[in-house]
């Protein structure tokens, strides 16, 4: 080998080292501490161990009491938190822990470990134990690394007679063998996704005492004009319309809000349609609503950036598919079947099930936020 040879050989290794270098320090993992409206509240530098997220005391710090104080004994493996006239016990190694004063023991999913010769907490420490120290709710987003923390909902059900009671009406599109909706290239259905999706979002709600209705409860063809009869039967004061998406892109993806505007953008996206000109009258009765239903997509905006990398975009448009529905309305579109990766999310069942927990949430937000707030009536909009 020529002393130019050398030279090269060794210019391409010290690329490569730097190369390897620099894509370690990439790929460090952080996790993102976001408040209830999605902004950022502090990104924080994460250890994994065997898959597990781990985060320093700083961490605990930095996103939940900056006058936490910590002290950790190195024989006993024992690290002692006081914060918010609280102290914590946390063996290394150990799920369980100790808060006093009261002697409450919590057992965490995860241990506390020793990463890198520091005391680090699992992520389960945020999620499990910060509500119980404070009024917060936590929720954790494992594929994003995105921790959520809000205060905890205080809406109490309308009693029957209360002029404020109202009800939820979840609108699965399509259905029967006539009308499968768009179609995945795996054979996965949009009327089936929908559907299945609606049925949990009404389960989680029957457990926080919500009412909500399906306007249909199978694989079967409700035309328009039945879907408004479950609305109007049940007196649903918000309609929330379910649909998948599909594009001649397969690059084309993400999760769509659509509102009615009649005023809006004339774009017609594929599963919504343009509304007949027959029909403008009854768009504009139902554009009465329009503020409420800006509400409601902000909050269920919100809520889905949670669960998603692309940001959830809010569209207005004359929609057919919410023409006559007398309430505050929106149509949610979850993904694109003709895109590998939102079919592949659409396609995995605990995905489904966080998409139905969020919707869940954007309810009880937006039924907290008309209860504690007057009527208002359809000339006052």
């Amino acid at each position: 080998m020529n002393r130019h040879s050398v030279v090269v050989y060794a210019l391409f290794l010290g690329v490569l080292v730097w190369s390897i270098a620099f894509k370690g320090i990439a790929q460090e993992p952080h996790v993102h501490f976001i408040d209830v409206d999605g902004k950022i509240i502090a990104e924080v530098t994460a250890q994994l161990n065997d898959e597990n997220v781990y985060l320093s005391v700083d961490a605990v710090k930095q996103v939940f009491d900056p006058a936490m104080t910590d002290q950790y004994n190195h024989p006993r493996k024992r690290l002692t938190l006081r914060t918010k006239n609280k102290r914590i016990r946390l063996q290394m190694g150990k799920t369980t822990v100790t808060i006093d004063p009261g002697g409450k023991i919590i057992t965490l999913s995860m241990p506390p470990m020793i990463i890198a010769q520091q005391p680090m907490v699992p992520i389960t420490f945020f999620t499990q134990l910060l509500p119980i120290l404070n009024d917060v709710e936590v929720i954790y987003n494992p594929s994003l690394r995105r921790v959520q923390m809000r205060p905890k909902g205080s809406w109490i059900p309308a009693e029957e007679t209360d002029s404020q009671n109202w009800a939820a009406i979840i609108d699965p599109g399509h259905g029967g063998a006539d009308d499968r909706g768009c179609e995945g290239n795996t054979g996965l259905l949009e009327k089936d996704i929908v559907l299945a999706l609606a049925k949990q979002i009404q389960e989680i709600s029957k457990q926080k005492e919500m009412r909500v209705y399906l306007t249909r409860q199978g694989d079967t063809k409700k035309t328009h004009f039945e879907r408004i009869q479950v609305a109007n039967r049940n007196q649903g004061k918000l309609f929330l319309s379910l649909h998948c998406n599909a594009s001649f892109s397969p690059h084309e993806k993400g999760v769509k809000v659509y509102l009615n505007n009649p005023k809006g953008e004339i774009r017609f996206p594929t599963a919504v349609g343009q509304a007949p000109a027959g029909q403008r009258l009854k768009i504009l009765a139902q554009a009465n609503f329009l503020k409420q239903s800006r509400d409601f997509a902000f909050v269920l905006q919100a809520e889905l950036n949670f669960l998603t990398e692309i940001p959830v975009t809010i569209t207005e448009l004359p929609l057919i598919t919410l023409s006559e529905i007398y309430m505050p309305a929106v149509v949610l579109e979850l993904g694109y079947l003709s895109n590998v990766e939102d079919l592949g999310k659409l396609s995995n069942p605990e995905y489904i099930a966080s998409v139905s927990q969020a919707v869940t949430r954007a309810i009880q937000r937006y039924i907290s936020s008309v209860n504690q707030s007057a009527p208002a009536t359809v000339s006052e909009q």
